[in-house]
């Protein structure tokens, strides 16, 4: 209600003086009449004065109306028909119209006068509150240098009194002389503040030095303005700095001492900051996360540089916690996670990182995070170099590992003698039994001739067995000695399959086992050692019968594949344990070598069938879906071991026709061999044994040289040592496997090593070599390897 009225007083004010005027025209009518108009001009005045220009012109508008109706001929009426009139009444309007016009402005300008003064007085009052709160100095001065005011601040900031103000205290008295002289004024500013004073009339708060009444000096931070009114007076706001200047001297000398520390400290030193503060509220796999990208490095000694591979501390500054530590190292995480778990301290913490050069280091730490308003912000930490110790460590373990290796396959090794032993000694005695028992009673008594012939052929199956077992031993003797050889010449196949068959036949029969036989009639001649090759066929026939039950079956298959002469002797018997097919091959490995094995036999056969096999350049391999579901043996020789004759017509060497056998020798003439082998003797010798047979040989010593000569000498085959330091033949092969073909990554290539295990052997062929040859080699063995390598036989 109360702001209705205030709306609506301009208007009644404007209505009171416009009816007022009319009043006192109406009654003062005869005396007014030449000048109708000269009481509604102060209507209109008070009017605009009072409202503002809407009322001015509202007073105007009423008027206008009330002339024209009591005044104006005709008289009450609003109609004026008079050009006399119309132009009175025009200036009349203009000229009240002009009325309000200033009026208004002038109302307006009071107003804001009035403001102004208000402002001036709250800016004064608050003014003179900062001046007598005594916070900082205040003082108004003279360019000539009198300080006509100043408060209780600045004059105890610079020791003097109230007193000492009003016997006429100078600038002069306090300003030092060296600022006298640099800005040649009476006033306490520097040079450059003193042209910026003069120029803008103000100037940036900059630090300066009073004299204090005792002489000492007190450092100030002083601020200049000139007064508007008084271009000569200048008002200065001066700060004491002394306290300050304390706390950054001791903060100076405590930077000093902390930088002394950190460069003479044995150990690194860092500040690890983080961009995006972590809630120790955050999972924890999300605060690692953080550490990883959003930790940098701020600050570090050298010692901690030098530790990364960096020659000072600023070039490693900035650097995040990923670029060095070693993600995958479970070390590294469960050292973040004890961190976590800590509350973010953590003493004595290992951890595996990369240095500059990408070289593995191993650092000992002591952190600490820094928690602000309930975030880590920052990370402190000390830290050692401890790669020797760690390196030292996992040399002891591995050579504990070696040792404990070394160990558990002596005392396999010794396992197996002893059950070699164990199972000669039977193997041999079961024959003999036989041999004396059937002997002895031939000689005291008389039998009839179907006793005396069921005897003897008993005498002589025994003495055969006996026989045999012999040769066994004596052939793996051969072959860990390097001194088993093969007679090579050409050989048929089929005949040789057939032979070997028809030996295990009456054995077969007796068992009612069937043999069923598949020949590939494409099938040539190859160049191998005709009885060796047979023995290798009879053992794996041997071998099917003995482990297939009554009623079995075997299937024997001859067939020609791509790059390969195959031979498989299937069966049906017991199969072999997934856990055991990796060892079948292996020399006194037998699946069961207990007492109560129903199976004879030393465990030699099959290991003998490898060796001869990879003699002949060919590999061996069983497969087995598992006990009771039979077993397959394939023999492969590679296709370029094949022989093809050009004469149909010419007499070929089969099973037993070994004319010429004794006088073959590989042709290696222009094949290029590459030998590698660290030892120097080594080289000479494979050099000089191939050399005899034709071959150009090429020696390095390790792996890189052959790299480089397999680009230069582009040989037909690599022969390598295993056994190389730095990079081993494994190391090579792959290599070499990496290759493109054009550049020799297809290369036939012959492990020659004393590594002998089957665990050896295999490794080898997964690196991607073709055979593993054990040394020590016959030379005539491994001509023949090179030649059916690379098709030269």
């Amino acid at each position: 209600m109360k702001g209705i009225r205030s709306l609506l007083a301009p208007y009644a004010v404007t209505l009171l003086a416009v009816g007022s005027a009319l009043l006192l025209t109406l009654l003062l009518q005869p005396l007014l009449k030449p000048s109708i108009f000269l009481l509604f001009f102060p209507a209109v005045a008070v009017s605009t004065w009072y409202g503002g220009m809407k009322a001015g012109l509202l007073a105007t508008a009423l008027s206008t109306l009330g002339v024209s109706f009591f005044f104006l001929e005709p008289v009450f009426s609003l109609f004026v028909d008079n050009l006399d009139s119309i132009v009175r009444l025009g200036l009349f309007m203009l000229v009240t119209t002009l009325i309000s016009l200033l009026t208004s402005e002038l109302r307006t300008a009071k107003q804001h006068l009035q403001m102004s003064l208000q402002k001036l007085q709250v800016s004064e009052a608050k003014f003179r509150r900062l001046v007598e709160s005594n916070i900082i100095g205040v003082i108004v001065a003279n360019m000539d240098g009198a300080i006509a005011e100043a408060n209780d601040a600045f004059l105890t900031m610079v020791g003097y009194s109230q007193e000492d103000l009003l016997a006429g205290l100078r600038w002069r008295d306090m300003i030092p002389p060296e600022y006298i002289e640099a800005n040649n004024s009476a006033m306490p500013t520097a040079g450059y503040a003193y042209a910026e004073l003069k120029t803008k009339g103000v100037c940036q708060p900059f630090e300066n030095e009073y004299i204090r009444k005792d002489n000492s000096r007190v450092p100030i931070l002083l601020g200049c303005a000139l007064l508007e009114n008084n271009p000569e007076d200048v008002i200065c706001f001066v700060l004491d700095l002394s306290e300050r200047k304390q706390v950054e001297l001791a903060l100076s000398k405590s930077e000093e001492r902390y930088r002394a520390f950190l460069e003479q400290s044995s150990e690194g030193i860092w500040c690890m900051e983080l961009e995006v503060p972590i809630s120790p509220d955050c999972p924890e796999d999300e605060q690692i996360q953080s550490f990883y990208q959003y930790g940098y490095l701020a600050e570090c000694n050298n010692v901690m540089a030098h530790m990364y591979g960096f020659s000072r501390a600023e070039e490693i500054i900035s650097a995040r916690l990923g670029d060095f530590l070693v993600p995958s190292d479970p070390h590294n995480i469960a050292y973040l996670y004890n961190f976590i778990r800590c509350n973010y301290r953590l003493i004595d913490a290992e951890s595996h990182e990369i240095d500059k050069q990408g070289n593995s280091k191993y650092f000992l730490n002591n952190l600490v995070g820094i928690v602000e308003n309930g975030l880590l912000v920052r990370a402190w930490g000390t830290q050692r170099d401890i790669t020797e110790r760690k390196r030292a460590e996992q040399e002891r373990e591995q050579l504990l590992e070696c040792e404990q290796t070394a160990r558990a396959d002596a005392e396999a090794a010794n396992r197996m003698k002893d059950e070699f032993l164990a199972t000669l000694s039977h193997e041999l005695h079961t024959p003999l039994n036989a041999i004396l028992g059937w002997t002895q009673l031939l000689r005291n008594r008389k039998f009839d001739e179907a006793t005396t012939g069921r005897a003897l052929e008993t005498i002589e199956r025994n003495t055969k067995s006996l026989a045999q077992l012999i040769e066994d031993v004596l052939d793996v003797s051969r072959i860990i000695k390097g001194t088993l050889h093969l007679n090579m010449h050409r050989v048929k196949l089929v005949p040789l399959v057939e032979a070997a068959i028809d030996t295990v036949y009456p054995a077969a029969q007796a068992k009612e086992i069937s043999i069923k036989c598949k020949f590939d009639p494409e099938i040539g001649v190859v160049v191998g050692d005709a009885n060796r090759l047979q023995q290798v066929v009879w053992n794996l026939l041997s071998n099917a019968v003995k482990f297939t039950p009554k009623g079995g079956r075997i299937d024997v298959q001859l067939e020609r594949i791509e790059s390969y002469v195959q031979i498989r002797v299937s069966d049906t018997g017991v199969g072999i344990p997934a856990e055991f097919l990796s060892h079948v091959f292996e020399r006194f490995r037998q699946e069961d070598s207990s007492i109560t094995r129903s199976h004879g036999g030393l465990g030699l056969g099959l290991a003998i069938v490898r060796h001869l096999v990879e003699l002949h350049g060919g590999t061996v391999s069983a497969e087995s879906p598992g006990i009771g579901q039979g077993a397959t043996f394939i023999v492969n020789l590679p296709m370029k071991a094949v022989y093809v004759e050009a004469n149909t017509a010419e007499q070929l060497s089969s099973v037993g026709d070994t004319q010429d056998a004794n006088n073959y020798l590989p042709n290696l003439d222009g094949l290029r061999v590459l030998i590698v082998d660290d030892e120097a003797d080594a080289r000479h010798l494979l050099t000089m044994i191939l050399g005899q047979y034709g071959a150009q040989v090429m020696a390095a010593p390790c792996a890189s040289d052959a790299l480089l000569a397999l680009q230069e000498f582009r040989p037909h085959i690599l022969v390598s040592d295993i056994g190389m330091p730095q990079e081993d033949g494994y190391t090579l092969i792959r290599q070499v496997r990496a290759l493109p073909t054009d550049q020799g990554g297809r290369i036939p290539a012959v492990a020659l090593t004393a590594y002998a295990r089957a665990e050896d052997r295999t490794q080898a062929l997964l690196a991607g070599f073709q055979l593993h040859v054990p040394k020590p080699v016959n030379p005539a063995e491994l001509a023949a390897v090179v030649a059916n390598l690379t098709g030269r036989t």
